[in-house]
């Protein structure tokens, strides 16, 4: 009783540190003191950009796991090096020649360029949703007046060549649908999904009733429980080979149908199947395989018939922080790495020095914060959106792409009916132990405040901290000192 009265305690504590109007000198005292992180690695630096002062600083220069929010600098770098209006593209090709009577004798090509959401259901009335996009190049090729084809449909992923997971990614999280590394031809997001029938008791099995798409080639070794808890804590593991999973963990009982996502090994390969498909469905026999390629020898001619465009990079960039899109980021890295010849940790880190951005303790391992050792330090994220905000051509574009409080993305559900709402624009970034947020508050003197606020191995739940965090921006909102 004694033990449970005492974490009460502590609780109240940490709530009643922001239950009045207090200066900034106010607020980061207490929030560097509060139980919850006697033991953590904290972060915090904010300036206020109107004023030009500083109103946050503790352990400013100190290197931590960001989390999501490292995805501010692959939008940031995209939309700054290739533009707000830039689009992707994606060609069909074939090689050989036609013949009269409708006859391709030679292949035909997917060729990616690294769309980062070709077929999405993110962008479903850009790309007509996928079976039209689908049913669209089956019409480019019957314009070729093309019946069959004597060869193969292949898929062209060359401009990137082959992409491995990153090395730092942790096993739990690569067959998962946050931890897919890309393609120069993705689809679909390069997801599929799997559907439960649980239990009615804790630790009663479950069962897979559907895969979606079912013939994505995967099969699974299903070991999930039923449990009394209300989430989703199960994990999709890779086996001996990315055709073989292993499914763990719990899912709520008394589900009639259960939803959870994975990452598709080789969306370029799926991709070409669907397409080899839909061209049967429509009478084009294709007598050949369906195979990748991952480099092209430019002296065997082929003919580009059709492209299809992305949508522009800034509506892309807005689902990535506002969505939290792992794969977005990852395929904005490999493009800023094309664009300036250069590994992506290189580009980024010689972007911001002409920037006059000190990067020691910036650690670049990936583009989405899914690494657990990439660095950053909150004194380099302010500097970051402060160039963003003040400096760049294109800050407000870049501005209107981050998490409105109470409003939209990943803070839809934060401050909502308090004064911060509407009035705090930031990514937010989470994993285990792991808890950041950066951009921009306006407070109630109309001043805008840029920041970042970094903790990491905390001693309590991530919710706690969550609502730590989120105390602290309706504190900052009301400051009118």
């Amino acid at each position: 009783m004694r033990k449970v009265l005492l974490a009460y305690c502590l609780v109240v504590t940490s709530l009643m540190g922001f239950t009045q109007s207090k200066s900034y000198s106010d607020l980061q005292n207490e929030l560097t003191k509060l139980p919850e992180f006697k033991n953590a690695s904290l972060g915090i630096y904010a300036v206020n950009l109107s004023t030009g002062d500083k109103v946050f600083d503790y352990n400013s220069q100190t290197s931590l796991a960001p989390a999501s929010v490292f995805k501010i600098i692959p939008t940031a770098l995209a939309i700054e090096l290739l533009g707000p209006d830039y689009k992707f593209k994606t060609e069909l090709a074939y090689s050989g020649s036609i013949s009269s009577e409708g006859v391709l004798n030679g292949n035909i090509y997917i060729i990616g360029y690294g769309d980062p959401c070709l077929g999405s259901q993110n962008f479903a009335s850009h790309y007509n949703s996928n079976g039209e996009l689908l049913q669209k190049w089956v019409n480019e090729v019957k314009k070729l007046g093309i019946k069959k084809v004597n060869g193969d449909i292949i898929s062209d992923i060359s401009y990137f060549g082959e992409i491995s997971i990153p090395d730092t990614w942790i096993w739990e999280d690569i067959a998962n649908y946050y931890g897919n590394p890309g393609s120069a031809l993705n689809y679909m997001d390069n997801l599929y999904y799997l559907h439960f029938k649980t239990g009615s008791t804790d630790g009663s099995s479950t069962s897979i009733i559907k895969v979606e798409p079912e013939d994505i080639g995967i099969t699974f070794n299903n070991k999930v429980k039923s449990s009394s808890t209300t989430g989703d804590e199960s994990f999709i593991y890779y086996t001996n080979s990315k055709t073989e999973c292993e499914v763990r963990g719990t899912l709520p009982w008394n589900k009639s149908d259960f939803t959870i996502k994975g990452s598709m090994p080789e969306p370029e390969m799926y991709l070409v199947k669907c397409f080899n498909g839909k061209l049967k469905s429509n009478g084009i026999l294709v007598t050949g395989k369906e195979e990748k390629i991952i480099s092209y020898d430019d002296k065997l001619p082929r003919k580009v018939f059709h492209t299809t465009y992305s949508p522009e990079l800034i509506k892309i960039a807005e689902v990535t922080n506002l969505k939290s899109f792992n794969l977005y980021a990852e395929m904005f890295s490999y493009h800023i790495a094309k664009k300036t010849n250069k590994k992506y940790a290189d580009a980024v880190a010689d972007f911001w020095k002409s920037k006059s951005v000190n990067t020691d303790g910036l650690i670049v391992e990936d583009a989405c914060g899914l690494s657990r050792f990439n660095g950053l330090t909150a004194f380099q994220m302010v500097e970051m959106l402060k160039y963003m905000r003040n400096v760049s051509a294109y800050g407000e574009k870049f501005f209107n792409t981050l998490p409105v409080a109470g409003t939209s993305g990943t803070l839809s559900r934060y401050c909502v009916g308090t004064k911060a709402q509407n009035r705090v624009h930031a990514k937010s970034g989470s994993m285990a132990r792991v808890r950041a947020y950066a951009g921009y508050i306006l407070n109630a003197k109309g001043e805008e405040i840029v920041f970042c606020f970094i903790a990491n191995n905390y001693i309590c739940p991530n919710y706690r901290v969550r609502k730590i965090f989120e105390d602290l921006f309706i504190e900052i909102a009301g400051i009118t000192e």
